[in-house]
């Protein structure tokens, strides 16, 4: 097992902007996976990560039935899965705090989506894998 930092590795996740974000879905618990960026929004002190999304989807369902969730990352020989849980975030306040300029390519009306939603995801349980180093991190 190789020593990284959480704030090591929340660093790698800021720059791989898209995770495949995983959530459980319907009563007999499966899974739904989805790409979804980060925007480089990652905390380098306990690895949150915030997604924008709009609730017309099934990710807002699936976090309202249950909070459990997860995002796997990819780069290179770099690997990591991020087990944790997830929240929805609705307020002005709290979206304009993380959003981007760029954003404006998915959401065209920008903060003023309709449905517009911020999926906050704070890690439980991070592995993460680098060639052949490999750890565990519990934030």
């Amino acid at each position: 097992m190789a020593d990284r930092t959480l704030s090591d590795i929340a660093s790698k996740l800021k720059s791989i902007d898209v995770a495949m974000l995983v959530t459980k879905t319907g009563s007999e618990g499966a899974i739904a996976a989805r790409p979804m960026s980060n925007n480089k929004d990652v905390s380098a002190s306990d690895g949150t990560t915030y997604h924008f999304a709009t609730d017309d989807g099934r990710i807002d369902d699936d976090l309202k039935r249950s909070d459990q969730c997860g995002a796997t990352y990819s780069s290179g020989e770099f690997y990591c899965a991020v087990q944790g849980t997830g929240k929805l975030h609705r307020d002005r306040d709290t979206l304009e705090k993380h959003w981007v300029p760029d954003l404006e390519k998915w959401f065209e009306n920008g903060l003023d989506t309709d449905g517009l939603i911020l999926i906050e995801v704070s890690p439980k349980r991070i592995a993460w894998w680098d060639g052949r180093e490999q750890g565990e991190l519990t934030p």
